[in-house]
This record gives structure tokens, C-alpha cells and sequence, in this order.
């Protein structure tokens, strides 16, 4: 790779967040800082990706959130439930182990989860929690509760080696 086209996939990453065009090592090294610069451990695969709004970008999923929340200190301090006819809405205040804090909310549908309405709770507030733990670690991705209720989120696949095994059209 000359030192243009080097410079180009670095704009791209840094400037507009598109890890589409990082070869497959560069893939795999920039999700590994990534999980070292948060102090996760990439084995549990923390993150994953999607084509959103036509960049390839990472997403965080469960086992980022349990091990920023523990790592960073965050704890609930409220969670508060209501309902409209077809919604559930869950607010939760926290605050990590500076003493910062913070309001999230998650918005879920009564029909998501099969219409299990007291799974579908369950996701309410699985989702507000993810979200504030993110906004406490002053991170401003989506959360994989998050990313399902995006119609233009594409899942794509990529192997440990970082070769895109799935994509949606538009990604080599």
C-alpha cells in the first residue's frame, strides 16, 4: 500500500469511522487497540460489525457493556418502568466510580419478543442499562439491542482473521 492510499484508509477510520477498506490484518489490529485502549479482552468478542449508513462500523455487545460496567464502575441507581399501549419505556440513573452521572432510557415494543410481555420488559431495561453504560464509559456507539431496530443495519461477518465473510452489497 503506497503512502496515499495509506493515508486515504486512515481518513477513512479515523475521519468518517469506515473499517470497510482496512485489509483483513489492519481489521484485526484495529480491534484489538481497540479492546486494549477500553481494557477488554478481544477473546471474548466484545464487538461486532454492521453496515451502517454505508460505513462498516464496530457495535458493542454484551460482554463489552458487562466488562466496561465492571471495569469503569458502574453501577443503577434507578430504574423506573412505564408502558403506553404498545411500548415499554425503562429510565435508568447510574453512575460510574468518579461519581459521574447519568440518564438513559430504552423504548421497546410489547410485541417484540414473540408479544412475551415480560420479556419484552426484561429487553426494556437490558437496553437502558446497555445504553447508559456506554454513555457513562463516554462511548458513543450502538449496543447490539440498539442496532436490530435499525432497518438499514446490515450485519456483517468477519472472521477472527478479519476477512469479511458476509457482507451486504457494496462491501468487497
Amino acid at each position: 500500500m503506497n503512502e496515499i492510499t495509506e493515508q486515504s484508509v486512515l481518513e477513512d477510520v479515523i475521519i468518517r469511522g469506515d473499517l470497510s477498506k482496512l485489509s483483513p490484518e489492519q481489521r484485526v489490529q484495529y480491534y484489538r487497540m481497540t479492546c486494549d485502549s477500553l481494557g477488554l479482552n478481544p477473546l471474548t468478542k466484545p464487538f461486532d460489525y454492521i453496515m451502517l449508513n454505508g460505513k462498516l462500523v464496530l457495535y458493542a455487545k454484551k460482554d463489552a457493556t458487562d466488562q466496561l460496567r465492571s471495569k469503569k464502575g458502574v453501577s443503577i441507581d434507578d430504574i423506573e418502568l412505564s408502558e403506553t399501549d404498545d411500548t415499554f419505556i425503562v429510565k435508568v440513573k447510574g453512575h460510574d466510580s468518579t461519581g459521574r452521572s447519568d440518564v438513559e432510557i430504552g423504548v421497546v415494543r410489547k410485541s417484540d419478543m414473540q408479544g412475551n410481555i415480560a420479556n419484552a420488559q426484561m429487553k426494556a431495561v437490558t437496553k437502558a442499562k446497555r445504553r447508559l453504560t456506554l454513555s457513562l464509559c463516554g462511548l458513543g456507539w450502538l449496543d447490539e439491542t440498539e442496532v436490530e431496530t435499525i432497518p438499514t443495519a446490515k450485519p456483517v461477518v468477519v472472521s477472527e482473521t478479519g476477512e469479511i465473510i458476509e457482507s451486504p452489497a457494496g462491501i468487497p
